[in-house]
């Protein structure tokens, strides 16, 4: 990232990157993360924005990513192209954790304590919540991934495909 965007113009955008997850997590709260994270999510949005627009003779983007935040995506507009966002929350408190534990979110699960783990499945809960209830009080659509994930994914692909011209 460092190669197209500079710290100096864009500290938000590497506020989370200078530690470890561990000590990140020594000195600041779950939500104190959530407020950095939206602050780099703003930053990613222009960059995401930028993308779009500069690449309008593309038929279809499908971007992805914890940083597309409802309320950033909401004040997209573009005169050159359709813009169809959706958002895909996971409330499965098993299958996130399933997924920290595994995967991990800060980088690979294998490098950092099991006790910044719980933190983390606390932190995409109430990242998942927050996501929920922006794309519902700014009527975005979207999709809440079931037990059966391949009926929610047929829901997904049916809604896009209803929705693309």
């Amino acid at each position: 990232m460092e190669k197209i965007a500079s710290k100096k113009e864009y500290p938000n955008l590497f506020s989370l990157s200078s530690k470890t997850a561990e000590q990140h997590y020594k000195e600041h709260s779950v939500d104190e993360t959530i407020k950095l994270s939206n602050l780099l999510n703003k930053e990613v949005s222009k960059g995401i924005k930028a993308f779009i627009s500069e690449n309008n003779q593309w038929d279809l983007f499908i971007i992805e990513g914890v940083a597309i935040q409802p309320k950033l995506i909401s004040e997209f507009r573009f005169k050159d192209c359709d813009f169809l966002p959706i958002f895909i929350i996971d409330n499965d408190k098993d299958r996130i954790k399933e997924i920290i534990y595994t995967r991990g979110l800060w980088n690979g699960n294998n490098n950092y304590a099991n006790w910044v783990k719980e933190i983390e499945i606390d932190f995409l809960e109430k990242t998942n919540f927050n996501y929920l209830n922006e794309s519902k009080n700014l009527n975005l659509p979207y999709f809440i991934i079931e037990k059966n994930r391949n009926k929610t994914i047929k829901e997904i692909s049916n809604y896009i495909c209803s929705n693309l011209n």
